[in-house]
C-alpha cells in the first residue's frame, strides 16, 4: 500500500504543500480519473473538504464527506472513493501523535472537562466546522499561492491555532478526549493500532513504523502483548475475516481476499485450504445458512 504522507513529501512540485518538522499542510486535488484507492500513514490528519464529495471507508464502515465538512483521521490505513463526477479538493493537516501530546500537556489548563469513556474505536472522528474554523481554513489558503514557503514558526503557529480552536469547542468533546488520552502516555497503543489495521496489506516494517517502533522493538512488544509472532497473528486474523466474508457476503473470492488483507489470490487460496481443510468456495457453500422459509 502507498504511504500517502511519504508520497506527498516526495512530490513537492506536483502537490502544493508546506511543512515544519513532521507537521504538514497540503492541498489534495484528486485527478479527474481517480475513482477509488487505499493508502496509509503513520501520522494523524485533519481533512477539510473545500469542494466535491467523497467517501472514506474502513473495513468496518463508511463516512460520507460533503463540501465544508471536517474530520480527524487517525493514523493507519483507510480507503477513499469518489462518489460523483465533481472535482474533489481538500485541505489536509498532518500532525504526529507526539506533537498532540506535547500540545495538550502545554495547554492542560485550558482543557474543558474530559470524559475518557466517550472515546470510540472509530478511525474517523468528526470536527465541528464553525464560522471560526472556516475563517481559519480561509486564512491558510493564501499561503499556497506564495512562491516561497512560509517561515517554520508561522507554520507551527497555524497548527497550534487549529488545535486550540478544536479543544475550545465543547462540541468536539470526543476528539478532545482522544487528544487527552494520547497525552497520558508516551507509548503508542500497539494492540489498538493492530486491531484497527490488521486487514490491510501492510508489511511488518510498516506496522512497526505505524506503532512508532523499530522492527525489533515492535516484534518484542507484539509478542509480549499477544504471545505469538506478528506474522502468525496477522495470518489468523485475516483468515478469520475472510471466512466471515465468505459466509456473510456475496463478494467474489478475489474481493474477499483483498478485503481481508491478502494481495495474492493464489497465496490466499493455499493458506485458506491449509487452515480450514477446504477451498474458499467450498467453505462458502458449506456454511451459508439454509433459508428458514424452505420446508
Amino acid at each position: 500500500m502507498l504511504n500517502f504522507y511519504d508520497f506527498v513529501k516526495e512530490h513537492p512540485v506536483e502537490i502544493r504543500q508546506f511543512s515544519c518538522k513532521d507537521l504538514l499542510f497540503l492541498i489534495n486535488e484528486c485527478p479527474p480519473d481517480f475513482i477509488k484507492g487505499e493508502d496509509w500513514t503513520e501520522h494523524n490528519v485533519f481533512l477539510y473538504v473545500t469542494s466535491g464529495r467523497h467517501d472514506l471507508y474502513s473495513r468496518e464502515r463508511t463516512w460520507h464527506l460533503d463540501t465544508g465538512s471536517t474530520v480527524f483521521v487517525k493514523k493507519g490505513a483507510l480507503g477513499i472513493k469518489k462518489v460523483d463526477a465533481d472535482s474533489f479538493c481538500a485541505l489536509m493537516f498532518y500532525v504526529p501523535d507526539e506533537y498532540i501530546r506535547s500540545f495538550i500537556r502545554e495547554n492542560n489548563a485550558v482543557l474543558p472537562p474530559v470524559d475518557l469513556s466517550i472515546i470510540s474505536n472509530d478511525k474517523i472522528l468528526p470536527v465541528q466546522t464553525t464560522a471560526i474554523m472556516t475563517a481559519f481554513y480561509e486564512s491558510v489558503l493564501p499561503y499556497f499561492s506564495l512562491t516561497t514557503q512560509p517561515p517554520e514558526n508561522l507554520i507551527e503557529l497555524k497548527f497550534r491555532e487549529l488545535l486550540l480552536n478544536i479543544i475550545s469547542n465543547k462540541d468536539n468533546k470526543e476528539l478532545t478526549a482522544f487528544f487527552y488520552r494520547l497525552a497520558l502516555t508516551n507509548v503508542d497503543d500497539l494492540k489498538e493500532i493492530m486491531e484497527c489495521n490488521c486487514l490491510y496489506n501492510l508489511q511488518l516494517h510498516e506496522y512497526a513504523r505505524l506503532c512508532h517502533r523499530s522492527l525489533s522493538s515492535f516484534k518484542r512488544d507484539f509478542h509480549a502483548a499477544y504471545g505469538m509472532a506478528p506474522g502468525r497473528w496477522l495470518l489468523e486474523k485475516r483468515l478469520e475475516a475472510a471466512a466471515r466474508l465468505l459466509v456473510c457476503s456475496e463478494n467474489p473470492v478475489m474481493d474477499v481476499a483483498m478485503e481481508s488483507g491478502f494481495k495474492n489470490i493464489t497465496h490466499f487460496d493455499r493458506v485458506f485450504k491449509q487452515h480450514y481443510n477446504t477451498s474458499p468456495l467450498r467453505y462458502r457453500k458449506d456454511h451459508v445458512p439454509v433459508d428458514a422459509s424452505i420446508a
